[in-house]
């Protein structure tokens, strides 16, 4: 154990699939946790989500490193044989099936629980684990929808829009991680395990509570927050800027040489500036237009104004913050070279002892079965009845 891998001797059974529950343990792997993915002979299907290179996508890669796969038909009662002995030695299990499924597959909690006591099992569904949505498919674009977050995300058009990546899925892991993470610091005095319900609807719920708060203590919609704080086209592209104190108002009309905006009594304060933001926001277009977005970052700077450009990815990459903070080192994957993988604040990409950083589908089933003291013999009868499959 250490700063690096605080983790470190911590096994985590990893059934599930998608990216909301692998992400989740995914955090916990590149904390140094010995993680096995169980997935489908064919495959996790976030393997194909997205373009595929080899057995992987970006998603996949994310959602799996330093993981060590195997690759069972869980409808099989060989697999679920496995299953439970990998559990007996687990601190905590992790599924992501609809209600219902996992009990019916023989790997509920109850049924874990049977066989580990102690286990803190943990359930990633759209909706939870009760209630009249229990059941229902969750997606991103769901759940975008079921919270809100697609209401206050409306563009320039007017139109609410869905937010371009995996926001319900991202967020769910990252509270999934901190609740089981608590879970583990808890369980030292309790006798038995527990079971986690992590939905993506609950998940999101916390996430956007301040604009719940908002709308029900302002009984109407979320005010516009900050004007004229928002993303403004210039001349050659795109800045962002923003501001939290009144005063900051005034200095932002200064430095943009638009002192008239600065003293009109309709923009006083930051309630008459949200109720005459259509007239405000006209003013700013016009002005930003003007410059550059290279010569507003610079005004930004010299006055110290909340502001940016917007990058791409690309520019993001290059820029010099980005390099001197290593936020995103190059990892080798065979097969696919080098890459810049992101990082999450307080970790490292660390070499997994040689090994692929990110699993293919099965590769170390060889391994784990060998240390549940399968022979080759007993192993290739299961790859003749279809129980699991290895790797060419």
């Amino acid at each position: 154990m250490s700063y690096a891998e605080p983790y470190k001797g911590l096994k985590i059974l990893d059934v599930s699939q998608g990216f909301a529950g692998p992400y989740c343990i995914a955090l916990f792997s590149l904390y140094g946790a010995e993680v096995t993915k169980v997935e489908p002979i064919d495959g996790d299907w976030i393997r194909g989500i997205g373009k595929t290179f080899g057995q992987q996508t970006p998603l996949a890669l994310v959602a799996n490193p330093h993981k060590r796969s195997i690759a069972l038909n869980m409808k099989s009662e060989e697999a679920l044989e496995i299953v439970l002995k990998l559990a007996k030695d687990a601190d905590v299990f992790m599924e992501s099936f609809r209600p219902g499924v996992a009990e019916r597959l023989g790997i509920g909690f109850e049924d874990i629980k049977a066989v580990n006591p102690k286990i803190i099992y943990g359930s990633v569904s759209g909706f939870g684990q009760t209630g009249p949505y229990a059941k229902r498919p969750g997606s991103d674009t769901v759940l975008q929808s079921f919270s809100g977050l697609v209401a206050v995300n409306k563009g320039n058009d007017g139109v609410p829009h869905r937010v371009g990546m995996l926001v319900p899925d991202t967020v769910t892991g990252v509270y999934a991680h901190q609740a089981i993470a608590a879970a583990i610091a808890g369980r030292g005095d309790e006798a038995e395990g527990i079971h986690l319900d992590l939905s993506l609807a609950q998940s999101m719920g916390a996430f956007l509570a301040p604009k719940i708060i908002e709308r029900y203590l302002e009984g109407g919609e979320p005010r516009i927050l900050n004007a004229p704080a928002g993303s403004y086209a210039t001349s050659d592209g795109y800045v962002g800027m923003a501001l939290v104190k009144e005063q900051q108002y005034r200095d932002i009309c200064i430095a943009m040489e638009i002192p008239d905006a600065g003293d009109d009594p309709r923009f006083a304060d930051f309630d008459l500036r949200a109720a005459n933001f259509d007239a405000l926001k006209e003013i700013f277009d016009k002005r930003f237009k003007e410059r550059t977005t290279a010569e507003w970052v610079q005004v930004f700077r010299d006055n110290d104004i909340l502001g940016d450009r917007i990058n791409n990815f690309d520019e993001w990459l290059a820029d010099e913050q980005t390099q001197t903070m290593d936020m995103a080192p190059d990892v080798e994957q065979p097969g696919l070279g080098a890459f810049p993988f992101p990082t999450v604040p307080g970790t490292t990409p660390r070499d997994a002892e040689g090994e692929r950083p990110f699993p293919e589908i099965g590769e170390h089933g060889r391994d784990i079965l060998t240390k549940l003291g399968y022979d080759d013999a007993a192993m290739q009868a299961l790859v003749d009845a279809g129980v699991t499959a290895f790797p060419d």
